[in-house]
């Protein structure tokens, strides 16, 4: 057993759990390290830096039972990685980096944007920062490292794609389409040519007042493009519990805009209703153009 492991878990969490022995902590500690090291045999790392890098990772509540919890193996790995052991580096890139690729398939992304995604996550991932650790450093090991890195690519493919998107409609009119079309009746005609400002300020303002993550399924869904399968992969999700959580943001932006119209003009109920039919009809060039500008 590697001698000072309780020692180095203590100083690492600045105390020794509630109802632990010196003697049953260095145990437990030495079965967790010899877990890790047997997933990557060939990766020395050495034991105290690891269970030092591992103690505090563990919640502040957290008993020493919850390391059975985590992925040992994918926890060594990312510590010894953003040591930057090279061992580990080649381990990485061997079984892990290959994750990119299956992370943005689904995106048909031409290969070399596929190409600078993967250089994004080995870069995040594998170098350090300034006055930052690597990227790996911050891996909790609550679910497969593979999964992570998955999460991460994902994210960078989209940022890529909605910064080129941004900069080639940079020009693009991002207001209602709410304009006039023949087939209408007299009364929607009317609405819409004498409240057309009014109404695309509410749709851009209810935006404002949705939840972050009803924000984020949104723009995901309508401006970047993902299905509802991709966003179930993204959060870790079934794909039928996407599916909710898209209609769930898509009535609640709705009615946060009939309250603001609600209150700012005098209509009736069937020319609310005229009206958000016409934006829930036409959502996803609605939702595309406001929030390729308005949101964060």
């Amino acid at each position: 057993m590697t001698p000072g492991l309780a020692h180095a878990f203590i100083t690492a969490r600045e105390g020794t759990p509630p109802g632990e022995t010196l003697a049953s902590l260095e145990e437990q500690l030495g079965r967790a390290l010899s877990t890790a090291r047997a997933a990557w045999p060939r990766v020395d790392l050495e034991g105290v830096r690891f269970i030092a890098h591992l103690a505090r990772h563990l919640p502040a509540d957290g008993s020493v039972e919850a390391l059975e919890r985590l992925h040992l193996g994918d926890l060594y790995l990312a510590c010894a990685c953003a040591d930057g052991l090279p061992l580990a580096h080649a381990a990485f890139e061997a079984r892990v980096l290959p994750e990119v690729d299956s992370a943005v398939a689904r995106m048909k992304l031409p290969p070399s944007t596929v190409d600078e995604v993967r250089q994004l996550v080995r870069q995040k991932m594998l170098a350090p920062g300034p006055d930052t650790p690597p990227k790996l450093a911050a891996y909790p090991g609550t679910g497969p490292l593979s999964a992570w890195v998955r999460a991460a690519a994902l994210w960078l493919a989209l940022d890529l794609q909605r910064q080129r998107s941004s900069h080639d409609s940079s020009g693009e009119d991002s207001t209602l389409s709410v304009l006039v079309d023949p087939g209408d009746d007299p009364e929607l005609a009317y609405l819409k040519t004498t409240y057309r400002a009014e109404f695309n300020t509410a749709f851009a303002q209810a935006l404002t007042f949705l939840a972050p993550r009803e924000r984020n399924i949104l723009r995901l869904k309508y401006l970047d493009g993902l299905s509802i399968d991709q966003l179930g992969a993204l959060y870790g999700i079934h794909r039928a519990t996407a599916a909710r959580w898209v209609v769930g943001a898509q009535q609640a932006l709705l009615e946060q805009t009939r309250r603001l119209l609600t209150e700012r003009l005098r209509l009736t109920g069937s020319q609310l209703d005229s009206v958000l039919r016409l934006i829930s009809s036409q959502l996803d060039v609605n939702l595309s153009r406001l929030l390729r500008s308005r949101l964060d």
